[in-house]
């Protein structure tokens, strides 16, 4: 096990920091080094780096606020980072064009062509991707979309925009499937769905990112957890690592652990 002691917030809060601590041979595929972001005074994100590797599932997790979605809109390159780079592959990601960045992201707020049916946006993406292999009507069926493929997104439930924003995830061409906040606004069974194309996906090979403020949602469903508290980080690696890095005993949740180590930063 690597680990890492830092010092953070002006040397006030001293907390450890695992990376790559899996002992899974899991080929690393997406690297964020020392990323940082602030909007005016307020800063997002302070030098944070973590790995995602593909065939696994890496869980980022904190409360609102924490950082979550800056380092995903970072990763997608919606922001660009103030100070730190991001790789995919190696290549630096402001260095892949457009058309061949393998990155396929589910946004915390879904976004559509208001004129366009439900059916027509999957025709539309499948247009853009043809090489991808998913099939359309798997996605109307697997979805449950039969009784809406002619409605717009604004007719729709917040429920069924969630699972069109999913469905035309999976539509691209990518190597990585970030989804940030993507079990708001289903229910149950829903979420039990979106649990298995995840996991699909790990078994497809690709890397998914996730983050939740939820953490019951992503316990044991993850390979490994990225923790983001008020802008740092304060541990990425396996749950079991985590736990043992902060020696907190027993068979815990994750969030009896997200919350005995945030606990601690706070003393």
């Amino acid at each position: 096990m690597l680990q890492i002691s830092v010092l953070c917030k002006e040397g006030m809060w001293p907390y450890q920091v695992l990376q790559n601590t899996s002992g899974r041979d899991a080929p690393v595929y997406l690297n964020v080094e020392n990323i940082s972001y602030s909007y005016g005074n307020v800063r997002a994100l302070r030098n944070v780096s973590f790995s995602a590797n593909l065939g696994e599932v890496t869980g980022i997790i904190g409360a609102n606020g924490a950082g979550k979605t800056t380092a995903m809109r970072i990763i997608t390159r919606y922001l660009v980072p103030q100070s730190g780079d991001v790789f995919i592959d190696g290549r630096s990601i402001r260095h892949w064009r457009n058309e061949d960045f393998p990155v396929s992201y589910i946004p915390d707020e879904p976004v559509f062509y208001e004129e366009l049916t439900l059916l027509e946006h999957l025709h539309f993406v499948k247009a853009l991707y043809p090489k991808n292999l998913q099939d359309i009507e798997g996605l109307i069926g697997r979805f449950e979309f039969y009784d809406h493929i002619n409605k717009v997104p604004s007719s729709l439930s917040k429920g069924n925009r969630q699972k069109l924003m999913i469905a035309l995830a999976l539509l691209r061409e990518y190597q990585i499937l970030i989804a940030d906040e993507p079990f708001t606004g289903l229910d149950p069974n829903q979420i039990y769905n979106l649990k298995n194309i995840l996991s699909e996906q790990r078994k497809m090979g690709k890397a998914v990112l996730l983050s939740t403020h939820l953490l019951d949602m992503i316990d044991n469903l993850c390979d490994r957890y990225v923790i983001l508290h008020k802008g740092y980080l304060l541990a990425a690696g396996t749950k079991e690592d985590i736990q043992a890095a902060f020696d907190i005993e027993g068979a815990a949740s994750l969030e009896a652990i997200y919350l005995e180590i945030t606990k601690r930063m706070e003393k």
